[in-house]
């Protein structure tokens, strides 16, 4: 069980730089009254949450939790005891601090504040910020009730309540170990079809050299005069070819001389029929005018007649031109076309002889190795004992590879076994399954000592069900805020009795946040004082609220905030 015992703070929220100190454990049920902004939810809510958890319980951005007129040395003090083990958390800001003491020594602070955190939470606390929130306090401003978080947060409080969240960290463990053993066995699948491949290439060395052997042996006279006469036929064919291409030595320079002379042939063709068209041109212009366009000087029948004459003659003479230039082209496009005819048989038989160059090299040294081939003969025999040698290594590393896999393989069946059991839906699922009847059983005795007669059960995947006295199904949303609320706190303080059952998570702690302040009717007021009387025996109940008025006469104790000099201060 965790008792908590003193909160003090200073420079936190709206009070000033002089420590404020809270007594949990002075009396049973305490009543906390003050105006809105004098500091009631940062002194009992804010405080012991940032202490412990390292932010706020309300929505507050953590640098807000400085006071703005000191604006520095923020720090907040949080004692608690458990199974006899005194703690204190000291948490601060500007400058940022973050120590834990048990009984009067500090612990080994780690490198890095999220694994110090971590220490607190898993093992000293034993519950994370969610389940603190469902099982210390119940208010209006930031807490989420049980019924409004997500079906994943239920969850998680749930099993932080049963203390099964071990499971789950077990599960992250054979998780990752069931990816390394997957990664193991790959790894081992690719070294043995690596070792298959190496004894799969001694073996065909190994074939290899014996053929050798065994042809160098037997066949090796009859190939090599094989390849002899090969050769000779091959330089036979490659004279026949060397003599085809010598009618062709000079077709290519031959076809580069016609194709200039072609191009001169075209320019001298465009040319004339430019002047040509000049020469019509000009024809043209004199049948049509009779006045010089220029210089307006009139232009005579005889001028006329004169150059037009002048004109046709040379027009003719163009043509007589362009019809010999054309004659002369078409015999040079004939010559042409039949010498690249012949360049291309020259292209083909130059090319038979470079594969029949090719042919001779290859045979050549084919010989070459086999002649070599002779003489190594007698290495055949140390090379394939090498071979086998290695192959023999491999194979005894495929053995041991293989040894390795099986072994591998039932550890990894073993941990798929763990993977499921430890998965929600295993072992997790069975235990929360036999508490479900007791925690139902348990709210609903609450729902009854409030006079609110309904019958409430949550299943396996923590949605509930709500019946009333006539058997009609409800959801918790189907509800007023005031029957709410009754619900909201019977499964507080059932989570609270399921945790001292389980001695996870039970605290002498509670605070309720504006709770008589909300949806309660003077009924509910009552039926709820009756049930924090009863709870009051074994808890330090802390009650907030604008109502102490009305309430003062119900507790013994009380709490005053009010504000001085803008400074918070409690009385």
């Amino acid at each position: 069980m965790i008792k908590f015992k003193t909160v003090k703070f200073k420079n936190f929220g709206s009070f000033g730089n002089y420590f404020t100190e809270i007594d949990f454990c002075s009396d049973n049920m305490t009543l906390v009254s003050g105006s809105n902004g004098h500091g009631k939810s940062y002194a009992l809510l804010d405080s012991i949450t940032f202490a412990l958890f390292g932010k706020p319980f309300r929505k507050i951005n953590i640098p807000q939790l400085i006071n703005t007129m000191n604006n520095k040395n923020c720090v907040v003090h949080l004692t608690f005891e458990i199974y006899g083990d005194a703690y204190e958390i000291v948490r601060g800001l500007k400058p940022k601090k973050f120590e834990i003491h048990k009984n009067g020594e500090l612990l080994q602070q780690s490198a890095k504040a999220k694994d110090y955190q971590k220490l607190l939470e898993e093992q000293i606390l034993k519950m994370n910020y969610k389940s603190f929130t469902q099982i210390v306090t119940l208010g209006s401003s930031s807490f989420v009730p049980f019924m409004q978080l997500s079906a994943a947060d239920r969850r998680e409080v749930i099993e932080d309540i049963l203390d099964i969240n071990i499971f789950s960290a077990m599960n992250q463990i054979i998780k990752a170990k069931l990816s390394m053993t997957k990664n193991q066995v790959r790894e081992l699948e690719n070294k043995m079809e690596v070792l298959t491949e190496k004894i799969e290439v001694q073996e065909q060395t190994i074939k290899s050299f014996s053929d050798k052997k065994s042809e160098s042996a037997s066949n090796l006279t009859n190939k090599v005069e094989k390849l002899k006469n090969e050769i000779k036929i091959f330089n036979e064919e490659l004279s026949q070819l060397t003599d085809s291409l010598l009618p062709y030595s000079e077709v290519e320079s031959e076809q580069k001389t016609v194709e200039n002379k072609l191009g001169k042939f075209e320019s001298s063709i465009v040319n004339l029929i430019k002047d040509k068209k000049k020469a019509i041109s000009s024809i043209s212009f004199y049948d049509d005018n009779s006045v010089c366009p220029t210089c307006s000087q009139e232009i005579t029948e005889e001028f006329k007649r004169d150059k037009i004459s002048d004109l046709n003659e040379s027009k003719d003479e163009i043509e007589s031109s362009i019809t010999s230039f054309k004659n002369d082209y078409t015999e040079l496009k004939s010559s042409l076309d039949e010498l690249k005819q012949k360049f291309l048989v020259s292209k083909n038989i130059e090319q038979s002889i470079r594969e029949k160059n090719s042919e001779i090299n290859a045979a050549n040294k084919y010989m070459t190795s086999l002649l070599e081939s002779e003489n190594e003969s007698s290495s055949f025999d140390e090379n394939i004992l090498e071979c086998e040698g290695k192959k023999k290594n491999y194979e005894s590393d495929l053995y041991t590879h293989k040894e390795r896999i099986v072994r591998q393989k039932e550890l990894k069946s073993n941990l798929d076994v763990l993977f499921l059991l430890l998965k929600d839906s295993g072992i997790k699922s069975k235990i929360i399954k036999n508490y479900l009847p007791v925690i139902n059983e348990i709210i609903n005795k609450y729902l009854t000592h409030m006079n609110f007669f309904v019958s409430f059960s949550l299943d396996e995947e923590f949605n509930e069900e709500i019946k009333s006295r006539h058997r009609d199904t409800f959801s918790y949303m189907n509800f007023s805020e005031g029957e709410k609320s009754r619900i909201d706190l019977a499964i507080l303080l059932a989570w609270r009795k399921i945790a001292k059952i389980k001695n996870s998570a039970h605290c002498n702690l509670l605070i309720l946040d504006e709770i008589f302040d909300s949806s309660l009717d003077s009924v509910g007021v009552d039926d709820l004082m009756k049930v924090l009387r009863d709870l009051s025996t074994e808890s330090n109940i802390f009650v907030i609220t604008h109502k102490s008025d009305q309430l003062a006469d119900r507790f013994n104790n009380s709490l005053t905030f009010y504000k001085k000099n803008n400074f918070s201060r409690l009385k």
